[in-house]
């Protein structure tokens, strides 16, 4: 019933969906209809970076916008794609990755893009639309490109994908189908959530382990914050509710500078931990155990200050 009811939908080209309209970062190629569109105030999106020849996968997080358009008839792919590119660039943003047909066809893009437009949240019933859940699918000029732009309000992310329309679908009538995602990503405000004893015991049982970002350090040293000491108390609270367990102390660096350097540095951060729980708040020496892994354990790219954040961690890890 949902799929009939979309394809009634699927042939009205003349008007937007209601309740729809432009993003204000960047607006629809001039003639297009708004086909389907859907918002998350706060989620995490995957995108496509090239590094050094490499296709990587990466994360966004922040307020998400999906779009889906229609182009104009007449209007094939790469002129639409060419508009894209010109209107990201004049704008600021930073290119990441980009491909045409050959060498998106090479890069398997389409395929990652299909899973990622389908899994995208959409309004009205959306994500049951018959061209939400073939978009791009097994489809020809397919052009895709991930661009960023960093600024003092925070970062946005954006990247398009798109591809031929079909001339035998009767519905889309030969039309190019735009898929357009932004995500806005604000600086987050710390010390909203404390993470205490319960929290980081729950994390321990369910995944063997817990990455705590309230360890501070200054650059390149091993020498432990004040304010790192809420955190402490914690995990100290939890090591005495839960006598028997027994924790390695990890440290993680991002990967700035040698792997030598970030070795020595990030088992010296993990040390002063154990050093510090041992002496300060009475937890046996035994029952801790220090390493440092440097940077070779990620849980974010290292290509931004944002992932590098991220990597720079101390875990918790039950032994």
């Amino acid at each position: 019933m949902l799929l009939s009811v979309s394809l009634t939908h699927a042939g009205v080209y003349d008007e937007d969906r209601t309740g729809g309209s432009d993003h204000p970062i960047i607006s629809r190629y001039a003639g297009s209809i708004l086909y389907m569109y859907g918002e998350e105030n706060y989620g995490v999106a995957r995108t496509l970076v090239s590094n050094k020849g490499q296709l990587l996968e990466q994360t966004a997080e922040g307020k998400i916008s999906n779009k889906v358009y229609w182009g104009p008839k007449g209007h094939d792919a790469l002129a639409i794609f060419r508009n894209y590119q010109t209107a990201l660039r004049d704008a600021g943003f930073e290119i990441l990755y980009q491909c045409e047909t050959v060498q998106c066809d090479k890069d398997r893009t389409q395929t990652k893009i299909v899973r990622w437009a389908q899994a995208a949240h959409w309004n009205d019933n959306g994500s049951n639309d018959y061209y939400i859940i073939r978009m791009f699918e097994y489809k020809p000029g397919f052009h895709y490109i991930y661009a960023r732009k960093i600024g003092s309000a925070g970062t946005v992310s954006v990247q398009i994908a798109l591809r031929s329309g079909d001339e035998s679908d009767k519905y889309s009538q030969g039309r190019v189908q735009q898929f357009i995602q932004i995500i806005e990503t604000a600086p987050i405000a710390q010390g909203m959530v404390s993470i205490d004893a319960s929290t980081i015991g729950a994390s321990i049982k369910r995944e063997g382990k817990i990455a705590l970002y309230g360890i501070l350090f200054d650059t390149n040293k091993a020498v432990i914050k004040s304010a790192s000491n809420p955190t402490l108390e914690q995990m100290a609270k939890l090591l005495r509710d839960e006598p028997a367990l027994k924790v390695f102390i990890v440290g993680h660096t991002d990967n700035q500078g040698s792997v030598e350097e970030n070795l020595a540095l990030s088992r010296k951060r993990a040390d002063a931990v154990v050093q510090i729980l041992n002496t300060q708040y009475g937890i046996a020496a035994d029952r801790l155990q220090s390493q440092g892994v440097a940077n070779f354990a990620p849980v974010s790219n290292n290509l931004n200050d944002e992932g590098r954040t991220k990597n720079r961690r101390v875990e918790m890890v039950a032994r």
